[in-house]
C-alpha cells in the first residue's frame, strides 16, 4: 500500500503495542521505507514500513 505525508496510519511497536499517528516524513532507500510518525499519545516514532498494519 502506497503512503503519503499527513496519512493516518496504525503501527506495531517492538513492545507489541499498536500505536497510531500521522505521517510527516518518508525516507526511501532500495532496500525500505523509513516512516517518521507522530502519534496520537504525543511520541513521534521513527518506524519501517513493514511495521505498518495495513487498514
Amino acid at each position: 500500500m502506497i503512503h503519503n505525508i499527513g496519512d493516518t496510519v496504525r503501527f506495531k511497536l517492538e513492545s507489541g503495542e499498536v500505536e497510531e499517528g500521522n505521517i510527516q516524513f518518508i525516507e526511501k532507500s532500495s532496500y525500505e521505507e523509513i516512516f517518521y510518525i507522530n502519534s496520537f499519545s504525543r511520541w513521534a516514532y521513527k518506524i519501517s514500513g513493514r511495521k505498518i498494519i495495513p487498514q
